[in-house]
């Protein structure tokens, strides 16, 4: 499966499917609590399924689960539509707190996101640059700092949105939002981090060239 068609699948059982689901129990005259709960069970089914067939349990994968299943469970007990459509909002701030916690770890998270897939040469490079390059560990720990407050902020703005936007509007617009911002951070940290790299390279290679 290419990573397109792997996106489009995650859209839609993460996006499309709830926001049919709401529609559709909405039109039949199911509350809206109970039907952007049953949406959720799409999601939720999604990350259980993962979990069975990789056989690991993924930190982002039982914050998405936690914060979903926080969520709808709050929203049923307390009859609540607003904080059955703030799991985005608790996502994020959850993400956020766990970026933030990884700055007193030896390593920060996104060091380890950045490098989960690589060849075991790229890592090693990575870790070789970790452990001798102060301008490379600033440079995670900065990205670190950037996509939590960026996580805190489009959260926090979905939050605000909910009372103000009628639900089947907020649903389509909340995952555009949150697509949205990622896509903005992926392509900071990776114009910032590139440039940062070349600085890098370059500073090392001045350092080894024969006076």
């Amino acid at each position: 499966m290419t990573e397109r068609t792997t996106l489009l699948r995650d859209i839609g059982v993460n996006a499309g499917l709830p926001y049919a689901t709401y529609l559709l129990l909405s039109y039949q005259g199911v509350p809206a609590v109970q039907a952007l709960a049953a949406g959720s069970v799409f999601p939720i089914g999604a990350i259980v399924v993962g979990f069975v067939r990789e056989r690991r349990v993924q930190a982002l994968g039982m914050i998405v689960l936690a914060a979903t299943l926080a969520s709808m469970l709050a929203a049923l007990y307390f009859t609540s539509p607003f904080l059955a459509q703030a799991k985005g909002s608790l996502f994020s701030a959850l993400f956020s707190a766990l970026l933030l916690g990884s700055l007193l770890a030896r390593r920060p998270l996104v060091f380890h996101l950045a490098t989960i897939g690589q060849a075991a040469e790229d890592r090693h490079q990575a870790d070789t640059l970790w452990d001798t390059e102060p301008r490379y560990r600033r440079m995670m720990r900065r990205i670190t700092v950037v996509w939590a407050v960026a996580l805190l902020v489009e959260g926090a703005l979905r939050l605000v949105l909910i009372p103000l936007l009628p639900i089947a509007l907020f649903l389509p617009l909340s995952e555009a939002m949150s697509l949205g911002c990622l896509g903005l951070m992926m392509a900071w940290a990776w114009r910032y981090g590139s440039r940062q790299m070349e600085q890098i390279e370059s500073h090392r290679g001045d350092a080894v060239s024969p006076g």
